[in-house]
């Protein structure tokens, strides 16, 4: 075993807390009730229509993190498998992992908000302490643990400023047994090139950027070649300890978003029925997750391939509202380099 040192710790990227609700604190009217209930990202990405033909059903999400406030009344019936890696119990003491389990899978249950797919399970694995911060060897058991409970999905809002031999190793072990792996690009903003942590780095993993209610890249999301997507990150309302919800910004928040819309895609291929693009790995995940970007056909280190439009990948299989069709809001194409091939930075 080799001494610890700065960079064997991981930590949360830093996150703005905007307000904090406690439990019980619900309006009255009917009218703010629901405005509370759905978020400006599930109605931005038209998650209610998308709904109709899935919710996530069956899908085991992983979110390694701070662990999960247990007795939460909108994560309810929501975690099948748990563990906790730090020592402290698997009580969220931070709110940041309860707050990312919770953009995920908010049950709607008339309590709070309704995640992105609201039937999918949960798998927790408790990585970071109460202040945030972790082991790398902490990581690692957990992404190991995730795999062998059969997660199928793996959510990681969290960072390593330097790359490590065995996060490489979990995370590629995970990707070769057909997890799809998802992480945040981090907080660092656009001062640097390219700003993300590990193992969002990894060209193999899907990583994440932050956007507003506006479609616009968040001034915090960290930069660089690896982006994938982008997702709503900015202001989000979500489950927090202490059965409170809480309003936060960061690609923390986005990264859960995906590995929701991520669900939804695997829900839906797992039903009866002819699928001419089955979707066996996390290579078939992105190609799926393709097909929603906003901006397909470039790539630039600040928004990847653009925002997710589910509502236009779903749109088949779904009813509009009304009897008009439903068309994506429309986009300003820019010029970018396209996503080349970034081989993962092995020790």
């Amino acid at each position: 075993m080799h001494e610890e040192t700065e960079g064997d710790t991981v930590a949360l990227p830093t996150v703005v807390v905007h307000a904090v609700r406690g439990r019980g604190r619900r309006s009255g009217r009917a009218a703010q009730a629901r405005e509370e209930r759905l978020r400006w990202a599930e109605t931005l990405l038209r998650l209610p229509l998308v709904w109709r033909e899935t919710r996530g059903e069956g899908v085991r999400i992983a979110i390694l993190d701070t662990g999960i406030d247990t007795d939460h009344p909108d994560l309810e019936g929501a975690v099948v498998e748990a563990r906790d890696f730090t020592g402290e119990g698997i009580e969220d003491r931070n709110g940041h992992g309860t707050h990312c389990a919770g953009i995920v899978a908010a049950r709607a249950n008339g309590v709070g908000f309704v995640g992105a797919a609201p039937k999918c399970e949960l798998v927790i694995a408790k990585v970071l302490d109460g202040d945030g911060r972790g082991t790398l060897a902490q990581v690692v058991a957990g992404i190991d643990w995730a795999v062998s409970v059969g997660a199928d999905i793996l959510s990681l809002s969290l960072a390593a400023e330097r790359d490590d031999r065995e996060l490489h190793r979990a995370v590629h072990a995970a990707l070769a047994a057909g997890k799809v792996v998802i992480c945040a690009a981090g907080n660092a903003g656009a001062l640097l090139a390219n700003s993300i942590g590990y193992p969002g780095r990894y060209g193999s993993v899907i990583t994440v950027a932050a956007h507003d209610a506006l479609g616009h890249p968040s001034g915090f999301s960290s930069r660089g070649p690896e982006i994938d997507f982008m997702a709503p990150g900015q202001e989000v309302w979500s489950t927090w300890k202490e059965g409170g919800w809480a309003q936060l910004s960061g690609t923390s928040m986005a990264a859960p978003f995906v590995a929701g819309l991520a669900a939804l895609v695997l829900a839906k291929h797992r039903k009866p029925g002819p699928h001419a693009t089955p979707i066996q790995d996390n290579e078939d995940l992105r190609e799926h997750l393709m097909r929603m970007a906003a901006h397909p056909g470039w790539h630039d280190p600040a928004r990847g391939h653009g925002p997710l439009l589910p509502f236009a990948y779903f749109s088949q299989g779904v009813r509009p509202l009304s009897g008009r069709p439903v068309e994506p809001p429309p986009t300003r194409q820019r010029a970018g380099a396209r996503k080349g091939a970034n081989p993962p930075r092995a020790s």
